[in-house]
Formats: structure tokens, sequence, C-alpha cells
């Protein structure tokens, strides 16, 4: 299956957290890539609805859609509109996500890691399943472009656990998704690194349930401020979409936390002694159980 720039051509996009940033650069992207119609997905209705108008001044149909991601349920009746209004997509980019105010783990408040988890994870997780379903009944091509982090693949600063959790469980998401996917689906997730967006800012739209609204960091909108155009990630995006490849790497500085990460692995099990001790291995328990008790396979 090759799902190219053609593919995108002629396809309906759905992009959440399009309201601005990444979001609104894909949206935008998508439609300058010849979308035939994109749906702009934010808990920004306002800034949704810009994105939208940029798109149709585009030439190409657009309908922005207020929703939680957070809110499994709303993001199910959301989809459900979308599919109505421009048709089962081709490409869902689950890209909505927010930071938390910088702590160290020790000083942490639970209502922050509640938040980044609901929204950063369980949305995503909402996100492609909710799609994902109306995508598998049309048994079209499509593809899945998850928004992951430079945090997902290891360790760029300490002070923001938090968001680097919940980034590492959306690589987890996509490298689970991309087995289960039938044939005709695919996956990528993106990692970048700093991207000059108003993430800084998602505090101000922190609902009650996890203690409501919060002030904004004046440093941390000068540092994101310094970030890469939003436009080079969308763009350095959707080539990676169109490349297949599982992983998109957006900044080159990334893969020395990548390969940070990959010494550590490394390290860990040369440490073992040596040998193949496949014994615990649970696809070869399961096999060695079915070929003992065919009942098992059925």
């Amino acid at each position: 299956m090759i799902l190219t720039a053609v593919k995108i051509e002629g396809s309906a996009v759905v992009v959440t957290g399009a309201a601005s940033g990444i979001g609104a650069a894909l949206a935008v992207a998508a439609a300058d890539r010849g979308a035939r119609a994109v749906a702009v997905i934010d808990i920004d209705a306002a800034g949704a609805a810009e994105t939208a108008r940029r798109i149709t001044e585009l030439g190409v149909r657009s309908a922005a859609f207020e929703c939680d991601i957070a809110d499994v349920a709303y993001v199910e009746q959301v989809a459900a509109r979308v599919v109505d209004a421009i048709g089962v997509p081709g490409l869902v980019c689950a890209n909505a996500g927010v930071n938390t105010p910088p702590a160290r783990l020790f000083d942490g408040e639970a209502d922050d890691l509640r938040w980044a988890l609901s929204v950063n994870v369980v949305g995503t997780w909402a996100t492609i399943t909710s799609f994902g379903r109306q995508m598998i009944k049309s048994s079209e091509q499509g593809w899945f472009l998850l928004t992951a982090s430079e945090h997902a693949v290891g360790i760029p600063f300490a002070g923001n656990g938090f968001y680097t959790a919940s980034k590492h469980a959306v690589l987890g998401l996509g490298d689970v998704l991309r087995r289960e996917l039938p044939a005709g689906l695919g996956v990528s997730v993106m990692i970048p690194g700093l991207v000059a967006t108003g993430l800084w800012r998602s505090g101000s739209l922190r609902p009650e349930v996890h203690g409501g609204p919060r002030d904004q960091d004046e440093r941390a909108r000068r540092v994101i401020a310094a970030g890469m155009d939003p436009t080079v990630v969308a763009r350095r995006a959707l080539d990676g979409v169109a490349a297949e490849r599982f992983l998109i790497a957006t900044h080159p500085h990334v893969r020395a936390y990548a390969d940070q990460r990959t010494a550590d692995v490394t390290a860990a099990f040369d440490a073992l002694e040596p040998g193949d001790d496949r014994s615990f291995d649970v696809p070869t328990i399961i096999a060695a159980m079915r070929s003992q008790d065919p009942d098992r396979s059925r």
C-alpha cells in the first residue's frame, strides 16, 4: 500500500488541535496538497473557525467543530458529525495536546497530571478510535498521524515530567496501533522538537474538572517563540506520511536524545549473561499453549 500526496489529494482530512500552531499548519498544508475537505477540530471554537476560513479562502471545503477531546463521548459525537459533513476521512491528524506548568515530579499536582493524560493520551485514543471505526467500515485506504514529541524518544530536559510521560504514551499508542490496523490503514507518529506555537497558553483553556484555567508562564512563552515555524513542521510531517514512515522526525537535534535512550537500552541488555533465553517470551508461551491445546486457538 502506498499513501502518497495523491491520497491526500481528493480525500477528506481531519485535524484536531487545529485552531493554531502545528494543527492549523497541518490543516492548511493538507488543503494546499489537494484535500477535498478539511475538518478543523479544537476546544477553541473561534480559532478553529479562523483556520477553517483560511482553508475556505484556498478554495477547499472546510468546517470547524468545537470539541474537548478529553470528553470521549463527545469526540464520538463530533466524529459522526464530521463524517456526515465531509465524509469518511483518508487522513486523521490526532494533534491536539496540552502542556502543564513546569514542576519537578515531587512538586507536581495531581490535577496537572490528570489533565495532561486526559487530553494527550485519552484524547488521542478517543480521536483515532472514533474515526478509525468509520475508516474500517469504509474499506478505503487511510492513515493516522499522531503528534507526540521529542519527549517521546528521550528526555530533552527535566522539570516537565507530566508532559513527557504523556508523550511517551502517545508513542506507545501509535506503536500498538500499527500492529493492530487492518490492511489499507497505516499510522505515523511525529516527534517534533520545539515549535513556535501557543502551547504555552494551553492552561488558559483548562476545564474546571481539572482545576480550571491557570496563569500563563511568560518564560515558557519566550522559549516556545524561539521554536521552528509550524509550517515547516507540517510540511515535513506530511512528507513523512507520504513516505509511510512510522516515526517522523522534524528537528535533527532530537537524534541525540534518541541515541542516549538507545545507549541505555543496549547497556541494560549487555549487562545480562549471554544467551537467548526465550522461555519467558509471551508470544512463544502462547504459541506453545496453542500447539498443546488446539481448542485455545479458537
